[in-house]
C-alpha cells in the first residue's frame, strides 16, 4: 500500500514516515520520500501566474509485506531535528485478499469528477457542481467498498493550484480508508508542445506536473501516466 500526504516540512526540517502495523498489534515504521516543485515548473498560465501557490512538500511511503485480508492501522509523522515528533490523527485500511481467493470485490469507477465548495460559495471554472453529491455517497457507503478507480479529469484546477489542496481534502475521508486509484487527463496533462496526445491548454499551464508529483504511479516513465495495480490512500494535509 502506498500513503502520500502534504506537509509544510522539508527534508531538512523533519523526517517524515509511516507508523503502522496490524490493529492491535506491533506497530513498525516506514520511511516516507519527498518532491516539490516550483513555479518554474509550470508550463504556462495561469499555472505560472495568478494560480501559482507554494505546494509545500510531498511525501509518499510503500507499506510493503501486507498480510492478506488483514486489518492495519497507520498514522503519519515527522520527527524534527530536536528529537520531537508531529503526528496525524490514526487511519485503517483492509489489505487485499488472498492470491488465488474466491471473494467479491466491489469496484467503483468514475472520471471527471472534479471538486467543489462545501459552503455553497461559488468558484473560479465551477465545472463540477455534483462532485460533493459523489463524495458524499462514497463516504455513506464505504463499507461496501474495496477499491476507487478515478480515471482522468482529476480536480479541474486548470492552473489554479490551490484547488488541487481542495479536492485532497474533499476526498481524504475516501482515500485515507480506500485505496484510491487516479490516472492522468486532458485536464490534467494537455499543454502545447509538451508531448501530450492533444496540443490543447486544458491544463492550464500544469502540463502533468501536479499529477506527477503528487500521486506516485509505478512506471518507469511518470509522463506516461499509465500503470498497473498499486494501491495507495491519499491524506490532504498533516
Amino acid at each position: 500500500m502506498t500513503v502520500t500526504w502534504t506537509s509544510g516540512y522539508g527534508i531538512n526540517e523533519a523526517e517524515p514516515f509511516v507508523e503502522w502495523g496490524p490493529k492491535g498489534g506491533q506497530q513498525g515504521h516506514s520511511p516516507a520520500g519527498t518532491l516539490t516543485f516550483d513555479r518554474s515548473s509550470m508550463c504556462g498560465a495561469p499555472a505560472r501566474t495568478v494560480g501559482w501557490r507554494d505546494p509545500g512538500f510531498i511525501h509518499t511511503s510503500f507499506l510493503k509485506e501486507l498480510w492478506p485480508n488483514t486489518m492495519y492501522t497507520y498514522k503519519l509523522g515527522h520527527r524534527f531535528l530536536n528529537g520531537t515528533y508531529m503526528w496525524n490523527q490514526m487511519h485503517q485500511f483492509k489489505s487485499s485478499p488472498y492470491p488465488g481467493q474466491n471473494s467479491v470485490q466491489h469496484v467503483v469507477i468514475f472520471g471527471d469528477m472534479g471538486k467543489d465548495e462545501a459552503d455553497g460559495s461559488n468558484e473560479y471554472n465551477q465545472f463540477q457542481p455534483g462532485a460533493l453529491n459523489t463524495t458524499n455517497q462514497l463516504i455513506n457507503d464505504l463499507e461496501n467498498i474495496d477499491i476507487v478507480f478515478h480515471i482522468g479529469d482529476i480536480c479541474y484546477a486548470n492552473g489554479y493550484i490551490s484547488q488541487w489542496d481542495q479536492f485532497t481534502s474533499q476526498i481524504e475521508p475516501i482515500a485515507s480508508t480506500i485505496p484510491y486509484m487516479l490516472a492522468s487527463g486532458n485536464h490534467e496533462r494537455d499543454w502545447p508542445g509538451t508531448g501530450s496526445f492533444y496540443g490543447n491548454m486544458d491544463s492550464g499551464g500544469e502540463c502533468g506536473v501536479l499529477v506527477q508529483n503528487m500521486f506516485y504511479v509505478p512506471t518507469v516513465n511518470r509522463d506516461k501516466f499509465w500503470y498497473g495495480d498499486c494501491p495507495y490512500l491519499i491524506i490532504s494535509f498533516l
